[in-house]
């Protein structure tokens, strides 16, 4: 929503369009002691959403206009720590959120590799961020911009390596509903480490409701431990989300791989559309930074009803059991790699269509 020249006079704080607020929220409720260092986001166009900057700068809360977009797990907004490394520890910290970030080093199930333990979904999300820039929109200013970014740094270290840093930046445009997150995580060390990145990005009611469709189309595998092979038909089913489902009580959950085609610009559009309330949520990466592509599905009867699309780079199944050239992953020495995501919220029939175009079929193949 483009701001006209005249109307940039009728505001003394630019805060009062949109722009980024930061302080702490407390845990595990109102009243109780310091939990979070929190940046609140505010576009101006409806969507807003809350940064944990206590927890690798991920995304927790968002809501665009009356339509919560994001699921938020029992847990709150825990303070991070590293004492949940360990087997399936991860889910007792984890506050769900639209945007999770799995890694540095592994992702995917816990397991043993190389002689080691690796734990569910690394330690990124459990590791504090730095605050590097905060930029507001100055639109009141002759040479102001519309633009308003978060910029952190999150050190994963350890003595004798490996010697990781994030620098990672959060950034809308003032009117638009969008959010755009660049990462480069860079090896300091002075060995070449393993490392695998995943974006776990978490729909939640209303957004997410029976009936909703995911988007999505391309070769696809139920992921082995949750599935057996599936026929077309029966793969093409989980793209239709249903209503709390009994077979997802407890630990009850379904993985679909899918390996979706990118467009003429290297990107992969994925997403969902609720279309009884004419909204969307569109998900953009590039697939040379980001070549595979999860959908977990948990439609729990207790309030955990979730589904997440999560584009990575590496593997979530390990070496041992992943036949994928891109199983083992590194980082040189020196090395950084980069990532870029792109979350749309979308709203009315010609926004929602447009992304239609991305869906397609699901192909059963044996393996991806």
């Amino acid at each position: 929503m483009a701001r006209s020249k005249s109307s940039i006079h009728k505001v003394s704080n630019p805060l009062q369009l949109g722009g980024i607020r930061t302080g702490t929220r407390d845990y595990p409720e109102t009243g109780g002691g310091p939990g979070n260092r929190v940046a609140l986001f505010d576009t101006g166009a409806g969507l807003r959403f809350t940064v944990a900057m206590g927890r690798g700068g991920d995304i927790i809360d968002a809501t665009y206009n009356d339509t919560a977009l994001a699921y938020l797990s029992p847990n709150g907004l825990r303070p991070p720590t590293h004492s949940v490394q360990r087997d399936d520890d991860w889910l007792y910290a984890w506050p769900g959120g639209l945007l999770t970030t799995c890694g540095p080093e592994t992702i995917g199930a816990p397991r043993v590799e190389d002689g080691k333990w690796v734990p569910l979904h690394g330690r990124f999300s459990n590791t504090p961020a730095s605050v590097i820039d905060i930029e507001n929109p100055r639109p009141d200013k002759r040479d102001g911009s519309d633009t308003m970014s978060l910029t952190m740094l999150i050190r994963d270290t350890r003595m004798f390596g490996p010697v990781i840093e994030v620098r990672r930046t959060i950034s809308c445009k003032l009117g638009v509903p969008e959010i755009h997150l660049k990462d480069e995580v860079s090896n300091h060390g002075d060995t070449a480490v393993d490392h695998a990145w995943l974006y776990h990005v978490n729909l939640g009611y209303p957004l997410l409701d029976q009936g909703a469709k995911l988007v999505y189309r391309g070769k696809a595998a139920m992921l082995p431990f949750t599935s057996k092979a599936s026929s077309a038909t029966r793969l093409n089913r989980f793209k239709r989300i249903p209503g709390s489902r009994a077979r997802h009580a407890g630990k009850g959950e379904d993985c679909v791989f899918v390996d979706p085609p990118a467009d003429r610009s290297g990107r992969v559009h994925v997403g969902l559309v609720n279309t009884k309330r004419r909204i969307g949520l569109e998900v953009v990466y590039l697939k040379k930074q980001l070549p595979r592509f999860v959908n977990w599905q948990h439609f729990g009867q207790d309030g955990s009803y979730v589904t997440a699309l999560e584009p990575f780079y590496g593997s979530l199944l390990g070496k041992d059991n992943d036949h994928s050239r891109l199983a083992s992953t590194t980082l040189r020495a020196g090395q950084t790699r980069k990532y870029e995501l792109t979350l749309r919220v979308l709203e009315g029939n010609a926004q929602t269509t447009a992304l239609m175009k991305h869906d397609g079929p699901l192909v059963p193949v044996a393996d991806l």
